[in-house]
């Protein structure tokens, strides 16, 4: 497992030709199918406009480099299927507050945990405000999430032991 975070800054590297196209500058997650949906380059030289790497571009998330497929990048804007819904780990997500079904805060959000094949597996708090094994790991598993929120991700009290 990698945090989101983790990707940031690393260099995508064309398969066929070895070619870098880019850094990571932020992660792009799927609030519906809590995936990567897409990965984003910061803009060319002499252009301002971040591109977008689709998801289904990448073939490896790499210790060291990220392998995609082909120069699939395009403009940020709605080529890619509702682009305005994906939600930034670390413009939007990082800093949210995350809070139980009864109302109680368990955290803040920090980072999300993604798997090999970018799936978001669990959630990485920066402050805890809860005793128990969140305050111990830091983490809530993904399963617990209730809903994700503008500004608050809701989570199962019996799932992360909180009562």
């Amino acid at each position: 497992m990698i945090r989101s975070r983790d990707l940031i800054g690393k260099p995508l590297v064309l398969i066929a030709s070895g070619e870098i196209i880019g850094k990571v500058k932020d992660v792009l997650v799927d609030p519906d199918r809590f995936e990567i949906a897409a990965l984003v380059l910061p803009g060319k030289l002499f252009s301002k406009v971040a591109m977008v790497l689709p998801r289904n571009a990448v073939q490896v998330f790499g210790r060291d480099v990220i392998l995609i497929k082909g120069n699939e990048a395009m403009p940020r804007d709605d080529s890619l299927d509702r682009v305005a819904s994906l939600i930034a780990v670390s413009g939007q997500m990082k800093g949210r507050q995350v809070a139980t079904e009864k109302g109680v805060r368990v955290g803040i959000l920090n980072d999300v945990w993604v798997d090999e094949n970018g799936k978001v597996v669990s959630y990485d708090l920066a402050k805890v405000f809860v005793t128990g094994p969140i305050a111990e790991s830091k983490q809530i598993p993904l399963g617990a999430t209730r809903s994700i929120g503008r500004d608050l991700i809701i989570v199962d009290s019996g799932a992360i032991g909180v009562p």
